[in-house]
């Protein structure tokens, strides 16, 4: 007897799980399996700089205060008045959903839920709420990374790894402006009723272009919103800049000042887009194994540092999701839900 479609769609979700999270442990164990990346690692370890950790930290902190005030920006565009700590609120507890929960989904059905606990019977309003911070997440990285291109291009072309990794990356970002640009037109133009032939592609076609028309009257706002989410990258960037130092990269004689944040700045778009892929963990092993390969062949840190810059960004990115967890078991609805539902 075959098992009821349901059936299959309730153990897919776990699988995919368990595939991604044997795929950041098999990485990890390679990245580290070899007794000088562990040399390496421990010397820098033991040598680490509190102070360039603990600035990591606060540099992450600003990461999640813009991202919040973009969220309740985007809220407020769609008609939800939620104070400013009620939205901060919801977006930690987002942001624990998303750090210690699989998958990126976590993160975004944990804010519908709770926007919704909030006005109950707006899901499609704060979906696309959630959709418009994922896009303009999208838009900003493509931005980013097309001034890296356009600056050190030849840089990032060192090496045939270092190649590799850059034209992968920039098929990623080509691939997602078609997707944005067909998803504008397919409610135009007769002949991409085509796409009909295949539903899963033509319903979130659908999706994306109806959430970016959506929002297509509030431009002044949009505009407002994707200049948040650039100065979030950079304080993103800064963050990783932080854990490097912190580990003694680009130390020396002559590493004062801002040295190597510009080489830092330029290959985290690759780091950011090739994380956000669907493959292991929330980027584990493969943000190590990034960090790795470009920081060796790029800046000549050995790779045991390299990948440990990788993980210590991460936990620094990591201690911000913790408060969204104290704020999850001490959550109420508000007294306006509070009445409603009595």
């Amino acid at each position: 007897m075959n098992s009821p479609p349901g059936n299959a769609k309730h153990w897919k979700r776990p699988a995919v799980v368990a595939v991604q999270a044997i795929l950041a442990v098999a990485v990890l164990t390679f990245i580290f399996h070899d007794r000088e990346r562990r040399r390496e690692v421990e010397e820098a370890v033991r040598h680490a700089s509190i102070a360039w950790m603990a600035t990591g930290v606060l540099c992450y902190a600003v990461v999640e205060f813009l991202g919040s005030l973009r969220w309740r920006l985007l809220l407020r565009v769609q008609g939800f008045r939620l104070s400013w700590w009620r939205s901060m609120s919801i977006f930690l507890i987002g942001l624990f959903f998303l750090t210690f929960t699989p998958g990126l989904i976590g993160g975004d059905a944990a804010r519908v839920l709770y926007v919704i606990l909030e006005d109950p019977g707006r899901k499609a309003d704060v979906v696309l709420t959630v959709a418009m911070d994922r896009l303009i997440g999208l838009i900003s990285l493509i931005l980013l990374a097309a001034l890296v291109v356009a600056c050190r291009y030849q840089w990032l072309a060192m090496t045939p790894a270092t190649s590799w990794l850059e034209y992968v990356t920039l098929l990623i970002l080509a691939c997602s402006i078609g997707i944005l640009v067909l998803s504008l037109l397919v409610a135009r133009l007769p002949w991409l009723a085509m796409l009909e032939k295949y539903p899963a592609l033509s319903a979130k076609l659908r999706e994306i272009g109806g959430t970016l028309r959506a929002f297509r009257r509030h431009w002044p706002r949009m505009i407002e919103a994707l200049a948040n989410t650039v100065a979030a990258h950079f304080f993103y960037f800064l963050t990783f800049y932080c854990a490097a130092r912190a580990l003694g990269a680009f130390s020396g004689p002559d590493g004062a000042g801002w040295k190597g944040f510009w080489d830092i700045f330029c290959i985290m778009p690759i780091v950011n887009t090739l994380t956000a892929l669907p493959i292991s963990l929330a980027g584990i092993g493969i943000r190590e194994s990034l960090f790795q390969v470009l920081l060796k062949d790029l800046c000549g840190i050995p790779g045991g540092v390299g990948a440990a810059i990788g993980s210590l960004g991460f936990v620094m990115r990591a201690v911000w999701g913790l408060p969204g967890g104290w704020l999850l078991l001490r959550y109420r609805a508000s007294e306006r839900r509070s009445r409603r539902r009595n």
